[in-house]
């Protein structure tokens, strides 16, 4: 069950963001996360037209979290597509594979507590909120 490295960084980038009080430009988030600033602008694309972010241009612009309660599912589905951590994708013994019926299970369990935990919890727990660093 291995997450992506576009799934990783878009859930880190959300979780600074939503340590932010005000915009957050590129180059704070990359500072902040060490993420690479023109791979930043490329994991912002889905995010925005998923509408999980907003950004504002000029001199105050940048990037903010466009609602509260965002999940982890939501930031997920936005930058990985189908969200399906399963490794037994392709198996032929679906009804009989007892290796199949533990993957699917695992599987429910990582989705279904994926859609249970919001960004902002993530923030509270992994981050020092407020002062917009430390992701």
């Amino acid at each position: 069950m291995k997450l992506s490295t576009k799934g990783r960084y878009s859930l880190q980038t959300l979780v600074f963001l939503a340590t932010c009080t005000e915009n957050c430009s590129i180059r704070k988030i990359s500072e902040a996360t060490g993420i690479s600033s023109g791979y930043l602008e490329q994991l912002m694309i889905p995010l925005r037209h998923a509408g999980l972010v907003e950004a504002d241009r000029g001199v105050l612009g940048g990037y903010r979290l466009a609602r509260e309660g965002i999940t982890c599912h939501d930031v997920l589905a936005a930058s990985e597509g189908d969200f399906n951590p399963a490794p037994c994708k392709e198996c032929a013994k679906t009804g009989k594979c007892k290796t199949h019926q533990i993957w699917s299970l695992m599987q429910n369990t990582v989705v279904d507590f994926s859609k249970e935990v919001t960004i902002e919890e993530l923030a509270d727990k992994l981050v020092d909120s407020g002062t917009g660093g430390g992701v």
